[in-house]
Formats: C-alpha cells, structure tokens, sequence
C-alpha cells in the first residue's frame, strides 16, 4: 500500500488523539483511560446479558469468568485516580497558576455541553417510551444535569446510572486545586508524601467509621476520596520520582497482579480496601516504568479509544441496554460464554464506532485548545510503526 493511500487515515488518527490545553501530551494517560473504560464496557455487557439473556445455569469457568468481568467497576476507581494526577500535575510540575473561575469555567466547557446533550438525548428517549411519568422525569432530568441526583434522590440516575461517577468528579473539581496547593505547597517532598500516605490512611479508617464506604454516601466523593489522592500522590511521583523507580519488565510482570488484587480486594472490608488503593498507586507506577506496558499503552488505537472514554462513558449503557433487549428476544441460543462473546462482537464495535462520531463530532469542538503556537518538541506524528512518537 502506498504512503499516499494512508494519508487519510493518518489525517483521521491526527484528529481523533487528543490535544491538551498546554500542548504537553502523555500517550500513557491516555493509555490508561483504555485500562479504565474498557472494564466498565464489559461489565455492563455481561449485566444486560443476565438481564435480558437466557441460558443454562454456569459451570465454575463461566461462573469465575462472570466474576472477574463484574469487578469493571474497578475502571471507575482508576478514572478517579487520573483525574487526580491530571488536576494535581500542574501543581507538581510547578507551572503558572491559574484563577480559580478560570478553572471553573473552563473544566465546565469542557464536560458540560455533551453531557447536557446525551442526557436530554436519553431522557427524550425515555419520555417516548413512556417508562416514567413525566413529571418525575423532568425532576429526575433537573437533578441529573445539575449533579445533584445522589444528594436529592440517594440513588442512580434514571436518566443513565453512570452519571452518579460525574457527580464525583464535579465535587472533586471544586476541591482539587486547593488540595494540590496546599500539598505541593510543603517543599520537603518526602514529608509531604509521608504526610500524605498517612492522611489516605487515617481518612479511609474515619470513611469506615461513619459509614462513608457504604451507600449513599459511598457515591458521592467521601466515599471516593482517597482515589483521587491516589492520583495526586502518583503525580507527585511522576514528576519527581524515587531513585528506584526504573524502566523494567518487571513492572510488565507486576501488571497482571496488581488487576487481580484490584479484582478481589474491591470490597467493604477496610483492610482490603486499603490494600486496594496500594495496587492502584502501583498500577501508575508499571504504566509509567513497565517496558512493555507502557509501550502498549501508548499505541496510536489504545491512545484514540482511551482519549474519547469520556464520549463512551457518557453513550455505551444506553447503547448495552438496547442492544441486549433486542438481543434477549431471541432466547436461550448458547451458554453464557458464546452469547457473551458473539454478542460483544457486534456490541464492541458499535459502541466505538458511535464513541468515534460522539468525541469527532460532539466532544472534541468543547476541548479547548492550545492557543499559542506548538514547540517543535510537542507536535506528534503518527509513524507507521503504530506508537506515538514526538519530534
């Protein structure tokens, strides 16, 4: 195939990566928002196929299988973390402050406009099906777009449950510059992570004292908070690493441990919870330092899919519920293995797809962009070998 004949898929792949506010990107964060969204995915898939599917009783395979692919909410805890070393980054890095309704205004532009659009899109559908009065969807609708459904109603979205992690992060959003200020703040960086480790600590023991980890609050950012501290401490280590943190494939080997003890240390118990927020500092870590790892994280589709997660986050559930209904009209027709990996076959690649016109078309015109010209050290290209690299 000629060079030519790749231009226009080169020029699509050009437009689909994203470009940060401060021209700096890092393949890996992207990366890692694949690691979180596509967990989620398939949790979702294997739920509305119990809902909607038939088939015999699991034998122990399907049966641990089916465990292991419930444990996708684990994703959402990893989006938390992100978001805590993306907002905390600045800080670390020690670049410019910027003015708090700044901030404000321009994390809103960001998020709000597609969310307004796909949950009025939803609620619409909903009001046309005639599955609530409509009345109550209108409130349910004003408390979802307002972020404020957990606090009214104590419970998910009927408009999609998924928005109750936004509501998280909103509330972060309006904490996390005064939490970086004052943690980057202390200049001694082995105190302030000391001091750090020890506050997650001392916060989760209170969390499990007043019941924070439980429902409702445990949908709202006291029950979530020290994932984003997670993230703020990975930033700091990012940008000012330890001595041993080193590029290894024994990171690559730490990698698939670290997912099984995220898979089975996700419960209410208060020491497994906190062994819980260790594997997830540590899965930053053999992001950033695993050879191989960081490699795969920084391939051009890994980096695309994962750097339009917010547009598949906000549209797959929709998109799993009506496909697994159309789907459960046709009966038993398989165990739960076949139906599950057919039915993702058709499912996965319609959710991208419709994720790909969403970000293209709907997301992307509200990212704000790098206004001043690029360094010659920032601008990306996208070589043959399928690896981001910069020039």
């Amino acid at each position: 195939m000629k060079t030519s004949d790749l231009m226009p898929l080169n020029s699509l792949f050009q437009n689909l990566i994203r470009k940060p506010k401060n021209g700096k990107f890092i393949p890996f964060l992207d990366g890692m928002r694949f690691l979180a969204i596509m967990p989620v995915i398939f949790q979702h898939a294997s739920e509305r196929l119990h809902k909607y599917g038939t088939f015999p009783e699991l034998n122990s395979a399907e049966q641990f299988l089916s465990f292991l692919i419930s444990r996708g909410t684990v994703g959402v805890f990893l989006f938390f973390a992100i978001s805590g070393f993306v907002l905390s980054l600045p800080f670390a890095q020690g670049r410019p402050k910027e003015h708090y309704s700044e901030y404000l205004k321009r994390r809103l532009f960001r998020i709000e406009p597609p969310f307004l659009l796909w949950m009025t899109i939803f609620a619409l559908v909903l009001l046309i099906k005639g599955d609530y009065p409509g009345g109550e969807l209108v409130r349910h609708f004003l408390a979802t777009i307002t972020y404020t459904h957990q606090i009214f109603y104590g419970e998910y979205s009927i408009i999609n449950p998924v928005a109750w992690s936004l509501e998280v992060e909103i509330q972060f959003y309006l904490i996390a510059p005064f939490l970086a200020t004052a943690y980057f703040g202390v200049k001694h960086v082995t105190e302030r992570r000391a001091a750090l480790i020890w506050a997650i600590f001392c916060y989760m023991v209170l969390q499990h004292g007043l019941d924070w980890h439980l429902m409702p609050y445990k949908a709202s950012l006291l029950g979530q908070l020290p994932h984003f501290l997670i993230g703020m401490l990975a930033a700091d280590l990012y940008t000012r690493p330890l001595s041993w943190f080193k590029n290894s494939y024994a990171w690559d080997a730490l990698f698939p441990v670290l997912a099984i003890v995220l898979a089975f240390t996700w419960t209410e118990e208060l020491g497994k919870m906190l062994l819980f927020e260790v594997a997830l500092l540590l899965v930053f870590i053999a992001s950033i330092y695993g050879k191989l790892l960081r490699r795969f994280l920084s391939l051009n589709w890994v980096v695309i899919i994962g750097g339009m997660c917010y547009s598949l986050y906000l549209i797959h559930l929709p998109l799993l519920e009506g496909f697994y209904l159309f789907v459960g009209k046709f009966g038993q027709w398989s165990g739960y293995f076949g139906q599950l990996s057919i039915t993702l076959s058709i499912a996965l690649p319609m959710i991208l797809f419709s994720g790909v016109i969403a970000y293209r078309w709907i997301e992307q015109p509200f990212m704000k962009r790098q206004k001043t010209k690029k360094s010659p050290s920032a601008e990306m290209t996208l070589p043959a070998t399928g690896k981001l690299q910069t020039r």
